[in-house]
């Protein structure tokens, strides 16, 4: 196991989950907060120089990973009319740099993305971490149309880069899972959606992760779920090979699946 790897975890990213944004609403998915809290607060207290999230929500480009660029990144909740939350992190530029010349062979390139607020996708995320006092730097990604190997590649290229920097890092996969729980949710309605869900959950449960591996993109589909390319460049990350795998909160009180967990 890489020990520069401190933890791998996925996070869901719904904006309503932020209190400014909830207005309240928010008290529906009380145990993903919780969840939240809990999962920030250990990672802090790992004390981490880099925290690296990987969201689906950013700039998207089918053929490269995107990578926010500047020197400082912030953001904050202006399109979920809560404007006044903003958040500011430098950027770990350097571990940058190191993986782009460690995936030029099998990737090409990163794609840059300068000049843009930081995506809801790792908001979210970053609230809860700030709240619990992570002040370190931090590393944002988007991910592409590229098949799941290629994912599971691009994570082993990043904890390749945290040996080599002997940088003390954690990832987070950022996404949630199904959009279709319940009628009325955001993708529509479909009954075996829950299908997805369930088999994420058992599988970090029992850290049998080759069952993520397998799961097919039609059942992806029917789910219309955001996080699960994510979570292949965490599996790649940790090499498959369960570590401190738990599942700390699950819900979709919304109609959408959030998952708290440590893979």
């Amino acid at each position: 196991m890489n020990k520069n790897i401190l933890m791998t975890a996925v996070m869901p990213h719904p904006p309503i989950i932020i209190p400014e944004v909830g207005q309240g609403k928010e008290l529906k998915a009380q145990k993903t907060i919780d969840g939240l809290q809990k999962l920030s607060q250990e990672i802090v207290d790992l004390n981490p120089e880099t925290v690296i999230i990987i969201t689906p929500h950013s700039e998207f480009n089918r053929h490269f990973f995107s990578v926010y660029s500047a020197s400082v990144l912030s953001g904050d909740f202006a399109n979920f009319r809560a404007i006044q939350v903003k958040l500011e992190f430098e950027n770990d530029v350097d571990f940058i740099r190191e993986l782009e010349f460690k995936i030029k062979e099998e990737f090409i390139r990163l794609n840059y993305i300068s000049a843009k607020p930081l995506d809801h996708g790792s908001m979210v995320p970053l609230y809860y971490l700030s709240k619990a006092g992570y002040r370190g730097k931090i590393v944002v990604i988007n991910y592409n149309m590229l098949d799941k190997g290629k994912h599971k590649l691009f994570g082993q290229f990043i904890a390749e880069t945290a040996e080599k920097l002997e940088r003390k890092t954690v990832f987070i996969a950022s996404g949630d899972l199904s959009h279709r729980l319940i009628p009325g949710a955001p993708a529509g309605y479909n009954p075996d959606a829950k299908d997805f869900d369930e088999l994420i959950v058992s599988s970090i449960k029992t850290g049998d992760f080759e069952a993520i591996t397998d799961i097919s993109y039609e059942v992806r589909d029917i789910a219309g779920e955001c996080g699960y390319n994510s979570i292949m460049v965490a599996l790649g990350v940790i090499n498959d090979k369960p570590d401190k795998n738990e599942v700390i909160s699950y819900e979709g009180p919304f109609g959408v699946g959030y998952i708290v967990a440590k893979l």
